[in-house]
């Protein structure tokens, strides 16, 4: 995915910034869970190192206390590997003074015998030795015969190469999560842009289209107007044509304009549903009583079949009128004279079907799947004043959905065309 190689992407630099928090994040997360991988690997090392020096020590002193020690110890090693040197402690620890016992004696007693008073369980430290590193412990130990000063050490060499060979492994790991975060970034960052280009590409259709919609009526307003203007000695009896030209712009360009505030705020998720129950029989009938009118004076037909029962719905009452205007204006408005346009309600205990049928023109099998995005019309041939805006079944689709229902569409050319709507009862 390369970053602003299509110039109609807006977002390139809230994509890359995206990436990089993304990135950024996911390395952080991989450094700190390595560095608590390596924190907890080094102190468990150590602390195995510690107790065995605890157990070195241990193992002196119950030698030197069963008498089971020689006076000397030629190689200076416990059975556990570890160098000691073991010292008796008399006085008081302002006038303390030791004897040597066994083991090195290049120690400073003074300083290691007021370290363990400070640590009577012992303690253990790290000092360089020659240029190397070792571990020692040292401890005061109250026996029969006294007390005894013992310190023990060893090479924390073992211990450092398994230490490097665990930052070798952290290091091959972490060049290998970086890997993975960057793929991981590169992922998610386009999932997460994905909804918002959709709805940018949207809109950008959504404003091309309204103000080719727009366009038109404003220039059928305009020059009717300037005919008007062109005329100031005529009446406005004279000139009634123009004015109604004028005055049907108007009355259609208000229409759309209202269809699209209906759908910006369906966008915006700003539309709140008046809901209470319905009973869809009762306004099917309400609907065809107020459409059949129309239907008469375009000679065609209007058919209701409801039963007596109340199919209810749990609706807002507007919107769900709104729907059935516009299935019966758009059966009406894409169907000759004679058409009939057919409306059943129907429910069980579980949903209601509404149902709207037509015998007009039909819908071409390639614009079905689109028969309800935004300024899409079946028929592009039909005069302006029957076409309509190309919004109604848009705003059709979002009253389904905020009434979690669902629709169906099935359609031939020359044959009719039918709504199927089922909602949750």
């Amino acid at each position: 995915m390369a970053f602003g190689s299509d110039r109609r992407d807006p977002y390139r630099a809230v994509r890359l910034k995206l990436f990089v928090i993304q990135v950024g994040a996911l390395l952080a997360i991989w450094l700190v869970l390595l560095s608590i991988v390596y924190v907890l690997m080094s102190s468990e090392l150590y602390r195995v190192l510690d107790s065995e020096l605890r157990r070195s020590a241990i193992q002196v002193i119950q030698s030197y206390d069963h008498n089971h020690l020689s006076t000397q110890n030629a190689n200076n090693q416990s059975d556990f590997g570890a160098a000691y040197s073991l010292w008796k402690i008399t006085g008081a620890a302002s006038s303390m003074s030791a004897t040597y016992i066994d083991g090195t004696p290049f120690i400073d007693v003074r300083t290691v015998y007021h370290n363990a008073l400070m640590h009577p369980s012992g303690y253990s430290t790290t000092l360089q030795i020659n240029g190397q590193p070792y571990r020692i412990f040292d401890a005061l130990v109250n026996l029969r015969h006294g007390t005894y000063l013992i310190q023990v050490d060893r090479s924390v060499g073992p211990t450092q190469v398994t230490l490097s060979s665990l930052i070798s492994t952290l290091i091959i790991a972490g060049m290998a999560a970086l890997i993975l975060t960057l793929v991981g970034g590169l992922i998610l960052t386009a999932r997460s842009m994905k909804p918002l280009l959709a709805s940018w590409r949207q809109q950008q259709q959504f404003i091309a289209d309204a103000s080719h919609e727009l366009r038109t009526p404003f220039a059928i307003i305009r020059s009717n107007l300037d005919v008007l203007l062109h005329h100031p000695d005529h009446t406005i009896e004279s000139e009634m044509t123009y004015l109604g030209n004028a005055y049907e712009e108007v009355e259609r360009t208000s229409a759309l304009l209202e269809n699209l505030l209906t759908l910006a705020r369906a966008d915006s998720n700003e539309q709140i549903l008046n809901l209470s129950p319905v009973s869809l029989g009762e306004l099917a009938r309400d609907v065809v009583e107020s459409t059949r009118p129309l239907a008469e004076w375009q000679q065609k037909t209007i058919t209701l079949n409801a039963p007596e029962n109340h199919c209810m719905v749990i609706g807002d009452p507007a919107r769900l009128r709104q729907l059935l205007l516009i299935l019966i204006d758009n059966a009406l408005r894409y169907s000759d004279a004679g058409a009939c346009v057919a409306i059943t309600i129907s429910c069980d205990t579980t949903s209601c079907e509404l149902r709207v049928q037509d015998n007009g023109a039909g819908i071409p099998q390639n614009l079905l799947p689109r028969i309800f995005d935004r300024f899409v019309r079946a028929d592009p041939s039909r005069h302006r004043a029957e076409q309509g805006s190309g919004l109604g079944l848009a705003i059709a689709k979002w009253i389904i959905e905020a009434h979690k229902g669902q629709v169906f569409v099935q359609s031939k050319e020359g044959r009719g065309t039918t709504f199927t709507v089922i909602f949750p009862s």
